[in-house]
């Protein structure tokens, strides 16, 4: 083994001693750090992923729509976009704003109507299903979100009312068109509230019927083969299409709230970077007071043919080993957390007595969290560097030592 390497261990771990309180302390500290920024970072990815999966599973991966237009060639169009190679699935659909009423209470949900026959190949709905089926879904009935329902307290097989606008504006004609009653088949929820919040969808026949839109539809959803770039294949798709029609990618259409996904993990990131820098100037101090109480010994280490620099790199290898080891702690405490989260998060609503803590604040009923070996690798790397920058002026105090006046020393 390397001098300089037994040395450093044996100045961590001396001889004779079970823990070394300097060495315990630095190692607890950059665990500590290293545990809360992995564990941070861990969910923020977690959201991230939940986030983006949640809306290409309800939205599709690529939209082609004519802004506020209505597209009337849907047959040809979707003929053209399904001879794609690129293309798996397209399912055309419409949307607006309707009243519904149930019990004599209203509300003004976002209506979305959906081709049945295509849908599926399109979004997971199926998957979303909380209660009641899909089976029954057709002209006659509608499917809630989860939100919705209990807004409105309705339940799988009630009936509810659909008003559209133009019922209003024939009102204003002096002619009368009754509302549609529907039944409900079938109540969904993501677990992203803001996908659950608001939202009714029917077939879309039913919804070209609510809105007068004859075979006219709002757009086209298409689902792509797995190796293909939404973002890349909509720009090159739009080469090919005419004005008002264009296709958006997923990440276009909601390009700021991802953007502010990537500006919170990243300002989350610089943030909890402060407890490792804390953890550093601890480590620093102590190595320094360490070349103090030992300036002796370098001394005599130097008389024996030890160098300055040999020595100096003995105090640097100090704070790697303390990086390394409080790293590998602070990875596997955060792991052990992460596995646990949603029963601590129970107890953290317990005991605080809020009721869907999770829900309320952060849109999901559970707390996502995804971790990579990318994340593992930078944050690992991140805190080594750290303490080793940190040994880098205690270490820079003993190659200032001259060995005669470190033999002086008392």
């Amino acid at each position: 083994m390397n001098w300089c390497l037994y040395l450093a261990l044996k100045q961590l771990f001396p001889t004779g001693k079970r823990f070394s309180f300097f060495s315990t302390m630095s190692i607890v500290g950059v665990a500590l750090g290293v545990m809360v920024l992995f564990v941070v970072q861990s969910v923020m990815n977690g959201f991230q992923h939940e986030i983006r999966q949640t809306i290409v599973d309800t939205q599709g991966e690529v939209r082609v729509d004519a802004g506020n237009n209505i597209i009337y060639n849907a047959e040809s169009l979707n003929a053209f976009l399904k001879s794609r190679p690129e293309v798996t699935a397209a399912a055309r659909y419409a949307y607006g704003i309707v009243m519904l009423e149930y019990n004599n209470r209203p509300t003004f949900p976002v209506i979305k109507g959906i081709d049945m026959e295509n849908e599926g190949k399109v979004v997971s709905l199926q998957k979303f299903i909380k209660d009641g089926n899909l089976q029954n879904f057709d002209y006659g009935g509608i499917i809630l979100s989860g939100e919705l329902a209990r807004q409105i307290g309705a339940r799988v097989g009630a009936s509810v009312e659909i008003y559209s606008p133009i019922m209003f504006m024939a009102a204003q004609d002096d002619e009368i068109i009754l509302p549609k009653t529907l039944e409900i088949v079938a109540i969904y929820e993501t677990g992203y509230r803001q996908a659950d919040e608001n939202i009714a969808m029917v077939t879309l026949d039913t919804l070209q019927d609510l809105y007068g839109l004859g075979e006219g539809v709002h757009g086209i959803s298409l689902k792509l083969k797995p190796d293909i770039r939404p973002e890349k294949f909509a720009f090159e798709l739009n080469k090919s299409l005419v004005s008002p029609v264009r296709a958006v990618s997923w990440q276009e259409m909601n390009k700021d709230l991802l953007f502010v996904l990537k500006t919170e993990k990243t300002m989350m990131f610089f943030i909890l970077v402060f407890i490792l820098l804390v953890t550093a100037f601890s480590i620093t101090s102590s190595l320094t007071i360490s070349v103090v109480r030992k300036t002796h010994e370098i001394g005599l280490i130097n008389a024996l043919g030890g160098t300055i620099r040999q020595c100096a790199t003995c105090f640097m290898i100090q704070g790697l080993i303390i990086g390394a080891i409080g790293s590998t702690i602070g990875i596997a405490f955060g792991m052990l957390i992460l596995k646990f989260r949603n029963n601590i998060i129970s107890v953290f609503v317990k005991l605080c007595g809020v009721k869907d803590f999770m829900l309320k604040f952060y849109s999901f009923a559970n707390m996502p969290a995804t971790y990579k070996l990318g994340d593992i690798l930078m944050v690992t790397a991140f805190a080594v560097t750290i303490c080793c920058l940190a040994g880098m002026l205690p270490a820079k105090k003993v190659a200032k030592i001259k060995p005669a006046d470190a033999l002086r020393n008392e």
